[in-house]
């Protein structure tokens, strides 16, 4: 799984592609711990070009949306196919991470956040 990052202001958009299971977890992980440690606090994982995942993929999304509220951020997914929105609808892990149509209602969702956090 290739995982590509965009910045949208002070946002890091992730943008995995590929099959989201145990073996990548690692990796995945490990570009998150980067970002992290470049105090980058909003995050937007674009699922758009994930079309499977595992309960290790799943497992490192929960981890990641911890991790980064925990530190005073804000985690998002975005553009969920049918069969990983299952996934996270089963597991009830769309009742803890925020989950949009878009990128860009994403975008647009953490930007209000923020705002209403600030105030």
């Amino acid at each position: 799984m290739d995982v590509t990052i965009e910045m949208a202001d002070d946002v890091a958009v992730l943008i995995p592609s590929g099959n989201f299971v145990a073996s990548e977890t690692d990796s995945f992980n490990a570009q998150i711990a980067k970002l992290v440690e470049n105090n980058i606090r909003y995050m937007l994982l674009d699922m758009s070009r994930i079309k499977f995942m595992d309960s290790s993929g799943l497992d490192a999304i929960m981890s990641v949306n911890k991790q980064v509220t925990n530190g005073g951020g804000i985690f998002a997914c975005a553009a969920l196919h049918d069969n990983v929105q299952k996934v996270f609808r089963v597991t009830w892990a769309d009742q803890k991470i925020p989950i949009v149509a878009t990128r860009s209602d994403g975008l647009q969702m953490i930007q209000g956040l923020r705002a209403d956090k600030a105030q």
